[in-house]
């Protein structure tokens, strides 16, 4: 029954961890400005790239990752060190926990980002999705130049590991592994839930996209047909302004 007591401990922990939340930790840091307040207002690592651009959001996802994946691979060797065949469960309850935290955490009155970098993060420190998960990092980080919903990126993402836990797992089927694709796809539905106001406005054509050329390499499209009257108002209210400065010199020389 130790055990249980122990597994309990490494939620709890990994909630806590969780509950540091990077995005606004470098937002601030770097930008003097609380992530919540621009943008989307959602401390993650998409807001952090349309706000604070590519180096940023990197650095935001990689330390996002580590919080949740780092603290549960400790839990995976302890376990298995000195519980049996308990490390894969030690691991994703406290990877559950951490993106929980993340998700809503205690510290920020339970308002926290969505909790994808977290997931990745779960993914790319285990021992058997390390590979995959890395793969299907470098196929959305392409895919996101074609597609500009960054919340369809995830999905692909987030569901693709969730099946491949799930045929990883299901092939031996010992007890303990059934709790874990239960985490697996509770993980995935929670993810789903939280993007539920993006696939409400993409539906309802409002969804903002995110131009990833833009971002990384700095490539700005050209100005749109709605762009040209603003440009052009702007134009004349400058040539305006200058006309009346003129006229007021010809007047004070007079």
């Amino acid at each position: 029954m130790i055990v249980y007591l122990y597994l309990a401990i490494a939620f709890v922990v990994g909630y806590f961890l969780g509950n540091i939340n990077f995005a606004r930790i470098f937002s601030w840091r770097f930008g003097k400005k609380d992530i919540t307040k621009v943008g989307s207002h959602n401390p993650g690592t998409m807001n952090m790239l349309r706000t604070r651009g590519f180096g940023e959001a990197m650095l935001t996802l990689l330390f996002e990752a580590i919080k949740v994946g780092l603290p549960a691979l400790g839990c995976y060797f302890i376990f298995n060190h000195y519980f049996d065949d308990f490390g894969d469960l030690a691991y994703f309850i406290s990877a559950f926990g951490g993106i929980l935290g993340h998700c809503f955490p205690i510290i920020y009155g339970f308002k926290g980002g969505k909790g994808v970098a977290c997931t990745f993060g779960m993914f790319v420190f285990n021992p058997h999705f390390w590979l995959i998960s890395l793969i299907m990092f470098v196929l959305c980080f392409f895919l996101f130049m074609f597609i500009e919903y960054p919340f369809v990126i995830s999905f692909i993402f987030i569901l693709t590991m969730a099946i491949y836990g799930t045929c990883i797992f299901a092939i031996e089927m010992p007890l303990w592994y059934i709790p874990i694709i239960a985490i697996l796809w509770l993980i995935a539905l929670f993810v789903v839930f939280l993007h539920r106001g993006n696939i409400k406005r993409f539906f309802a054509g409002t969804e903002n996209k995110v131009n990833f050329k833009e971002k990384v390499f700095g490539h700005k499209q050209k100005a749109t047909k709605k762009d040209e009257p603003v440009n052009a108002e702007a134009q004349q209210s400058e040539e305006s302004a200058e006309s009346t400065k003129e006229s007021k010199k010809e007047e004070k020389n007079d």
